[in-house]
């Protein structure tokens, strides 16, 4: 009996089919916490039988979210110095739509030059 339990133990794993001490272990979490979280932590998972079951690539995609989570917390609080504009980053360039955009202005402003009449002040 208990050979048949590691026999499919080891099928299981051998698949990419991790159990709740293995899973937990493999991103970190204490076995209890990931027992009493699984549906809250939002990792996909199977049941067969009594066992649940966690595929590899399900564990290394919730890592993922968690990083990224992380990154865009960290982010999120990074102060800004005075005069830094939420909307743009620092990569972006903005001298050549200034640029662009006193181009557009003068066009405009000579045509609608050219359109008026002037009359000499006496």
């Amino acid at each position: 009996m208990a050979s048949d339990r590691k026999e499919s133990r080891l099928a299981l794993e051998s698949r990419g089919l991790l159990r709740y001490p293995a899973a937990a272990e493999y991103i970190g979490l204490a076995e209890g916490t990931l027992r009493n979280q699984v549906d809250k932590l939002g990792i996909r998972s199977v049941k067969i039988g009594r066992a649940r079951c966690f595929r590899i690539v399900d564990l290394d995609d919730f890592i993922e979210r968690k990083l990224c989570e992380t990154e865009l917390k960290i982010q999120r609080r990074r102060r800004r110095s005075r005069g830094e504009c939420l909307l743009l980053d620092r990569s972006l360039d903005i001298r050549p739509v200034i640029t662009g955009l006193i181009a557009l202005f003068r066009l405009r402003l000579t045509r609608a030059a050219d359109s008026f009449i002037f009359y000499p002040v006496r």
